[in-house]
Formats: structure tokens, sequence, C-alpha cells
């Protein structure tokens, strides 16, 4: 530690913070990662992670800048703008000490984004502008390397250094156009002062740097929105940032500039196209190869087998939906070939797939993962199966958990009435196999019964939709911990009351979702205090 530099501290060798290392590097000021060192401020722990902007000072107009810009930043408290949480003169520089955002800059981020994560992304920053607005303040250099994205997707407006804000005096000469060309209102390069406006043309010259990324054409309200956002006459452009975001995104009021919205994807939640969207295709991928296994088993020799499982594993990733898609169809026709299942209950499947994927492009986790719910049945063999509503929940947002997990215990139930012993895990039936040599109707008739004559059939379906539900919603919240403890004990409170009928049922099913649970927060735990 003895080549350590501190600051806040009044002698040589002290400070409230350690510096750690650089981490940015702009024209005027370095970023470092640094560690508070003592408690003496209410809200610091000692060895909580900070960022530290450097700015050096040498004359009376730079400190005045850098103080201003630590003055205005400490004055803005939203989930979508990093925090600043002290403002340190020094004798030759004064340093802004913020939250540590553990992420990348938008522009990186969104090298993997995909249509519905630009959005929710401009979403997000024009969400912050109206809030900023609210206060009088023009940001002045909105730009996609001034957004920060952290592990779950949360966008955080950084960087107030040339920030105008109502009433203060203007530091730049008339004729000096502050800002990054290309983000730069056409009426600041004519000398007028800025406005909100200057803030939402360059928030549409950010959607417009961000589309050039994307294969697809924009959707009609996007496009609608970047064409009259970076409008040469600032007349044509949304009258505000509540203005902007309701043409974006259609909704009939602005968020409010005294509301919050917290967004949280954990990461990229909901299935955006970043880290957490490779992990929906992946874990689809899996499945899709699973059930090619199971259909090449049934129709060709093993060798053959592994060929057809790798093409269907590499579809499922790829094209998710419609690998389920064909997964679906192909394991239709080998049932039925292989006389397992009627002709048909082989058109069945391929319906009720096929209405379950259409279904699932109204959110973007179950269009990733639409084979999801199938996993209930290898987790079920390996005694995890009550935890696929706690998996749902950490990996989709709740549009796509709730009924992914009601799927997942219909899936459940479905292949243990039609190929196992009709002895349902998790609730102590045993009611034997329902005829697969029947037609759609008869099959379905048979099906409604049993749920009438035993409601814990579909109340397990409910149990685990509410499960997910619950953890799903904690976690685009933030607030992970509290949404576990909530849904295992209103899941075993479910079991105990409701679904099980046996003890040993039970027992069984508390079992299984307690070692889920351990499993998802000890990974939950690690991942936040990995991300900070």
């Amino acid at each position: 530690m003895g080549g350590t530099r501190y600051i806040g501290g009044e002698a040589p060798g002290q400070g409230r913070y350690a510096l750690a290392e650089m981490v940015g590097r702009g024209g005027f000021a370095t970023v470092w990662r640094a560690r508070s060192v003592d408690g003496k401020k209410g809200y610091f722990r000692g060895g909580r992670e900070v960022a530290v902007k450097v700015i050096p000072v040498y004359s009376y107009g730079e400190r005045s800048r850098a103080l201003r810009e630590g003055q205005i930043a400490e004055g803005l408290k939203h989930p979508n703008i990093v925090e600043t949480l002290e403002v340190i003169p020094g004798d030759l520089e004064v340093y802004l000490v913020t939250e540590f955002v553990r992420g990348d800059p938008l522009d990186v981020a969104a090298r993997h984004y995909r249509m519905d994560d630009v959005i929710d992304s401009l979403v997000q920053i024009l969400s912050a502008l109206e809030y900023a607005h609210s206060r009088g303040i023009i940001h002045r250099d909105i730009k996609p390397q001034n957004a920060l994205v952290d592990g779950r997707g949360r966008v955080k407006l950084t960087d107030f250094g040339v920030a105008y804000r109502a009433g203060d005096t203007r530091l730049t000469q008339v004729g000096y156009a502050v800002g990054t060309p290309g983000y730069i209102a056409p009426e600041i390069l004519d000398g007028e002062n800025p406005t909100e406006l200057t803030d939402i043309y360059a928030v549409g010259a950010t959607a417009r740097a961000l589309l050039a990324r994307q294969p697809e054409e924009p959707p009609p309200r996007l496009l609608e929105f970047v064409n009259r956002a970076t409008s040469p006459n600032p007349d044509h452009r949304p009258k505000g940032a509540g203005a902007a975001l309701k043409l974006l995104t259609g909704r009939r009021d602005s968020t409010g500039a005294q509301k919050t919205r917290v967004v949280d994807k954990a990461p990229n939640k909901g299935g955006g196209g970043g880290y957490l969207g490779h992990v929906l295709r992946a874990v689809n991928g899996i499945v899709a190869g699973w059930l090619g296994y199971l259909v090449a088993g049934l129709l060709l020799n093993d060798a053959a087998s592994l060929g057809v499982a790798a093409g269907f594993g590499v579809l499922g990733y790829l094209l998710p939906r419609l690998g389920a898609l064909g997964v679906i169809v192909a394991l239709a026709v080998a049932l039925a070939r292989n006389g397992q299942i009627s002709f048909g209950l082989a058109a069945l499947l391929p319906a009720v797939g096929g209405l379950w994927v259409a279904a699932g492009s109204v959110s973007g986790g179950t269009s990733r993962l639409p084979l999801g719910p199938l996993l209930s049945i290898p987790l079920a063999g390996v005694g995890l199966g009550a935890g696929l509503p706690l998996l749902f929940g950490a990996l989709m947002r709740p549009l796509g958990a709730v009924p992914s997990a009601a799927m997942g215990a219909a899936s459940l139930v479905v292949y243990d009435l039609a190929w196992e012993d009709g002895a349902l895990p998790y609730l102590g039936l045993s009611l034997g196999n329902l005829p697969l040599g029947a037609g759609p109707a008869e099959f379905l008739r048979q099906g409604e019964a049993l749920v009438g004559a035993y409601p814990s059939l579909g109340l397990l379906a409910v149990l685990w939709a509410v499960m997910a539900g619950v953890v799903s919603a904690a976690e685009w919240v933030g607030q992970w911990a509290l949404g576990l403890v909530v849904a295992v004990g209103g899941g075993v409170l479910g079991y105990a009351l409701a679904v099980s009928e046996t003890p040993a049922a039970l027992s069984e099913a508390m079992t299984s979702l307690g070692l889920a649970a351990i499993m998802y927060g000890a990974i939950r735990f690690l991942s936040s205090r990995a991300g900070g």
C-alpha cells in the first residue's frame, strides 16, 4: 500500500479514499476506481467501491467549472443518473466521488442489442433527462459514451461537466459550441443558448448511432422519433423529454418529472441482446438438443442421434422460435411413427407448440426460451423441478416468467400422466396414464375431467406462476433477496395448504424448492458481489 494514492485527507498518506487504478481518461480529467477507507460519513461504509473523477485545475476559472460540475451532479438523484457522492476540492485538483458503475459505455453494450433493447435504453435516457430538465439542468453532451450500462442493463447518464443550469452565467463564449460533433443541435452551432430541445436532438442522434448497428428496419414509431428529434428546426422536435417519451413509447402520459423509472434487466433482463440474451438462447439450445436426441433415438441409431441433437441445439440457439417449432414437429412425428401416440395427438402437439411460440413474441425472454417449460421434466428427474419458477423469475421479466412457469407445471403433469407411471411429483397423486391412442378431443376431455376432480393439478400451475412472478418482479426492482424469501416462503405454504396431498409429496417439494433456492441465492449473491 506504500504507493497507494489517497485523497480527502488532511495529511499526505491519509484520506477517505484510496485510488486503485485508472479506468478512464478524457481531455480534461481522469477517472479512477477507488475504495473508501473509513466510515466517518454516515453513508460510506469502509471498503465501498467508488469512482473518482480527478479534474486538474490551473486557474480560478477552471476550479469554478470543476466545482460547478460537482454541485450540479450532487443535486441529481435518479436511477438513470450516476450518483455523485461527494465533491472534494484540492489545491491543484478537484475530485468528484461517484458510485462505481461496473459495466460498459452504451456504444459498447449496444453491440449485442436487439431493437427492443435500443428502445429501452433510449427510454431510460429520456427518463433521466425529464428529471434533470425539471430541475433546470441541460446536459449538453448526450452521446452513447456518456451513458453507462451496468450489469443489470440499467443505463446511467454521466459527465455533467458542460451542463447548463438555469440562472447560471454562461461559461462559454458566444459562437463556441459545447458538445460532441454529430450530437450538437444545429441551433447551438448558430450561437443560440442551450435548451431542453438541445438534449432531445442529442438523444435522437444517439438513437441514430445505435440503429446503425441494427440489421433490421426500425419500427415506424422509433423511426418517427429519430426523424423528429433530429430535425434541424427545433419547433419540429418533441417539446421536452416527457413528450419525447410519449412519442417513443406511445404512452398516454409521460413518466412525470418527479417519478423515477427503475429499469432492471439483469444483465439485460428480459432477454436483451446482451449477456442474458445469450444465456436464454443457450438454455433453449440445450433443451432443443436434448429433444432432438430423443427424437433421433426413436428413429435412428446412436451415432446419428448425436448429429441430430447437435443440429437442433445450434438451431435452438441461433433461431429459438424456429428451432422450437422444428423440434416439436419432429417429436410429434417420431412419437406417432413409433406408435406412442395417435396421429390426432401428433397433430395437437405442433398446434399447441405453435400457439405458445407465437404468444411468446410479446416477451423477449419467452421468445428466446420458448422450450423453457419443458425444462421441468429433466429438472424434476434430478430433484430440482420445484425450482423452475425461480429460474424463470431470474431469467425473464414477469410477462414471460409467469406463463412460462405455468406451462412448465402443465408440461410436467402431462409428461407424467402420458409417459410415466402417473405418479405426480410434489402432489402425491397417482392417477394412471392418459389414453395416448385416443384423439385430441378425448385426450383433452379426460384431462379436463382430471383437473376438475383434482384441483391441485391446476393449483400447481398457479403456484409456479406466482412464484416466478414474485422473483421476476423482485429482480426487476433490484430486490432479489427479498423476492427469493417471499417466493420460497409462499411456495412452501402453497404446497402445504393447497398442492401437496401427502406428507411425502410435501417433503419432496420442500427439498426440491430448498435446493433450488440455495443454488439461486448463492449464484445471485456471488454475481452481485462480483458486480460491486
